[in-house]
């Protein structure tokens, strides 16, 4: 797996939470609270204890020491299964739709599969999202239910 992927306007990094300095994780947990619960009014408990179990992707606006945190992503494999979880996919609003989810995804799903072939890959899409995930090969499985306020729906990775 990659540490970190630099391209002309971002720089992904691929991180454990051992490894996050203070300001990095507090800038995962701001940008998660902005998104999550302010901006989509969505009351739940997003510090849940997983984090330090999981894979964490950054990505930032640029190599720079100051720059913004423009988008986040978690994975973590589930106890005693080929099971992994992807979570808490989350940008900020001005990177929308420029193609940081799609990279951020892709790569997961690289090191995901790298990591383990047979890995079984499931997500809980919000509704308005599912798309956008269905774009990258995943698929709808059962009904919508509600997270929090928000409508949403698990997605299996299909090869």
């Amino acid at each position: 797996m990659k540490n970190a992927l630099k391209t002309s306007t971002h720089y992904m990094q691929a991180i454990r939470f051992a490894a996050m300095t203070v300001q990095q994780f507090y800038l995962v947990a701001k940008l998660r609270q902005d998104v999550f619960i302010v901006e989509q009014q969505s009351i739940y408990t997003d510090l849940d204890g997983l984090d330090q179990e999981a894979m964490h992707y950054l990505c930032w606006s640029s190599q720079q020491t100051d720059a913004e945190l423009i988008g986040y992503a978690r994975y973590r494999q589930l106890p005693s299964s080929l099971d992994f979880k992807i979570e808490r996919v989350v940008f900020c609003q001005a990177w929308r739709g420029k193609g940081i989810g799609t990279l951020i995804m892709r790569t997961m799903l690289q090191d995901i599969n790298g990591q383990c072939e047979q890995a079984q890959i499931k997500l809980s899409a919000q509704i308005e999202a599912q798309s956008f995930y269905q774009n990258l090969g995943f698929f709808a499985q059962g009904d919508s239910y509600d997270d929090g306020g928000i409508e949403h729906i698990t997605m299996s990775y299909g090869r």
